[in-house]
């Protein structure tokens, strides 16, 4: 019932989002937006059905000191 539910806010958001994105023939935003929208379902999916899923913050602190210069 809850990912019925998600997918169902999905949907309407996407719908509401992605067709001025159409009319616009702003194709370059639409690809983006629609790739980060199919992530962030993916991931609602997950956390839905109870899937525990790592937090990405100590990758990025890896990176960033990597970047930086300090370990």
């Amino acid at each position: 019932m809850v990912v019925f539910m998600i997918v169902v806010v999905y949907l309407i958001i996407g719908f509401l989002e992605i067709v001025p994105l159409v009319k616009n023939h702003k194709r370059k935003e639409l690809i983006l937006y629609c790739s980060i929208f199919s992530v962030s379902l993916v991931i609602s999916i997950l956390l839905g059905l109870g899937v525990e899923i790592p937090s990405p913050a100590e990758y990025i602190e890896k990176v960033v000191l990597m970047v930086i210069g300090k370990e």
